[in-house]
């Protein structure tokens, strides 16, 4: 069995297309669904006779990562599909993704991500080193700006399953035993680069990480998002990366970093005075 855990956090609306979708297109293995909620102030019900196996807890948000391993918990299935709740599932590919992973050396796996205009999304990335975030950003822009020719010559090459450095946690795929022995997501990410440092401390137990191609899982990513949680999410992704530099990257690349970080978002204040770039500068600096 699958055990699909779905976060909640201000994404009522998402979630329910979410489920719907679950529940339409998945018949070819047996599921369940945990939905952790971390907005108490939205409440969740849906129909047992319509969506058997689902479950909603709910949780205290103390971070991306804190739910989905609480998620983890209470799951009972052999596998593990972290999905966020700005997904939609188009495609039956449950049986043929747990067929799929049955080598030792099987990780994790992130699945294929298409965005709402049915173009592929990127969702797989080089390990993440100063210069190879670089590369990764040039990446990112490459697809933000829609470079059609550049997208499909991607997605041409990941046709077939294949290794890669991490994948997205939007849609990751693991075994529940591998994911205990690693000991879950690290809950001092708050928001973003728990599925990096996840799948670092997967590849090196000597395990691999995986690209499936065979879903359609359309991901809205971040749509109809405030200002104010921008600005949220847009200091925890600082406060992750360094999170991370300290404990996969080596001194030169921590420093890199921080002098990268401090004098860019620096100029930005002085040019602005957004209280977001002045945050970035003093967490970066250690200063509270």
């Amino acid at each position: 069995m699958v055990s699909i855990i779905i976060i909640n956090f201000r994404q009522k609306n998402f979630l329910d297309k979410c489920i719907r979708s679950i529940y339409s297109y998945f018949k070819s293995f047996p599921f369940e669904v945990i939905i952790i909620n971390n907005s108490p102030e939205e409440k969740l019900s849906f129909d047992k006779d319509q969506f058997p196996g689902l479950r909603v807890y709910e949780n205290q948000n103390k971070g991306f990562s804190q739910a989905n391993n609480t998620g983890a918990k209470f799951a009972k299935g052999e596998y593990l599909l972290f999905l966020n709740a700005d997904t939609e599932v188009c495609s039956d590919f449950l049986a043929d993704l747990a067929d799929s992973f049955k080598e030792k050396d099987f990780g994790a796996a992130g699945l294929k991500l298409y965005n709402t205009d049915n173009t592929f999304q990127l969702s797989f990335w080089n390990e993440n080193t100063f210069f190879n975030e670089i590369r990764n950003k040039e990446e990112e822009n490459k697809f933000k700006s829609r470079n059609s020719v550049h997208m499909n010559e991607k997605e041409k090459e990941y046709m077939e399953i294949k290794k890669v450095d991490w994948v997205t946690g939007a849609s990751l795929f693991i075994r529940k035993d591998i994911f205990e022995s690693t000991g879950g997501f690290d809950e001092d990410y708050f928001l973003f680069y728990e599925d990096a440092d996840l799948c670092k401390r997967i590849s090196d137990k000597g395990l691999g990480i995986y690209f499936y191609p065979r879903s359609r899982i359309i991901h809205h990513k971040g749509e109809n998002v405030n200002q104010d949680f921008q600005n949220d999410t847009y200091y925890y992704s600082k406060q992750s990366q360094l999170i991370y530099y300290k404990k996969h990257n080596n001194l030169f690349n921590i420093i890199l970093l921080r002098l990268y970080l401090l004098s860019k978002f620096s100029v930005m204040y002085l040019l602005t005075f957004k209280e977001i770039y002045l945050r970035i500068v003093k967490l970066t600096a250690g200063v509270k």
